[in-house]
């Protein structure tokens, strides 16, 4: 299977179930809803009915945001640490609901006399029955993925920096020291792709074969990622072209459609609800890209002499 074959199968198998995105969509609305309403009381009572909330309809006031801090510092203290809780519970839930993803981008076919794969109840069927199978091993997974980018931001964002600035303490040219930084930055970024290509792979690996363990599923995927690197990130960098362009259509709309009314405040929170579930269907569809793949890959080295297979996606 090629790059763009995949891609199409991934964008192709995420569109035929769009009802998946529903749980995705739903759930992280309510949680970042959640977090944001302490956020919206303090604001709310801290402006009340002045002119400075008007004032703010139109634009950001810099000047309010630091009158805000000072008279605030201890809500902000508490809302922070509310921030890494909810960081921590979207993980875990979307590491439950990612197994139910993945558990629908992994069936060609109904096991059990279901409906067609494309239909709405199929779809909800296998989306259930993959977090009833594989939500445990996918928070496994997700746990030693913690661990992983810990230990990337300790290194690179860390030693490494520090190590750049110490190798520069003396000198006067800022060039070396410049491109260092850029690249030093490029790579946390690139080992950081990396590894969530391992974690999606061992993912599709998992579902694929469900008598693995945890640990046997995350070689399996790092082994896959190692041997493709170049169609993986290829892969990635594909669909995450197309998420930033979602991005770039928010700020554009951002740009040339300010926030002047309560009708324009409402149309900014509708674009903005469209383009989260974009971005949640361009996510499926990244995931059933790693599953058609592994699974394209899988069948072809089953096949004696290496012959193309064709899987259905």
């Amino acid at each position: 299977m090629t790059v763009s074959q995949a891609i199409s199968a991934g964008l192709g198998a995420a569109w035929r179930n769009k009802a998946v995105v529903a749980p995705f969509f739903a759930c992280n609305l309510l949680l970042a809803a959640a977090v944001a309403a302490p956020m919206h009381s303090a604001i709310a009572d801290h402006l009340g009915h002045s002119m400075m909330a008007n004032q703010l309809v139109p634009g950001f006031s810099a000047s309010w945001l630091t009158e805000f801090q000072l008279s605030y510092s201890g809500f902000l203290k508490g809302f922070s640490i509310a921030i890494v809780y909810g960081g921590i519970l979207f993980l875990v839930l979307n590491a439950v609901l990612s197994a139910g993803a993945f558990g629908v981008f992994s069936q060609s076919a109904p096991e059990d006399g279901g409906p067609a794969p494309g239909s709405l109840p199929w779809s909800m069927h296998a989306f259930g029955r993959g977090i009833g199978r594989f939500w445990g091993r996918f928070l496994r997974l997700t746990a030693i993925a913690s661990v992983f980018y810990y230990a990337l931001f300790w290194f690179w964002a860390g030693r490494a920096a520090q190590f750049n600035r110490w190798l520069f303490r003396d000198g006067v040219r800022e060039a070396p020291h410049f491109y260092l930084e850029w690249l030093r930055w490029g790579l946390l970024f690139f080992c950081c792709f990396v590894v969530n290509a391992i974690v999606d792979y061992s993912r599709a690996a998992l579902v694929a074969h469900p008598e693995r363990s945890t640990l046997a599923a995350l070689g399996d995927g790092a082994g896959f990622v190692a041997g493709r690197l170049g169609r993986v990130m290829a892969i990635y960098c594909a669909l995450g072209v197309l998420s930033a362009g979602a991005v770039l259509v928010y700020a554009a709309f951002a740009r040339f459609f300010p926030q002047s009314s309560v009708i324009t405040v409402f149309l900014w929170f509708v674009v903005a609800q469209i383009l989260l579930w974009v971005r949640w269907l361009l996510r499926l569809g990244s995931w059933g890209a790693a599953a058609a793949f592994y699974r394209a890959q899988a069948a072809e080295a089953a096949v004696p002499g290496g012959e193309p297979v064709k899987v259905s996606p």
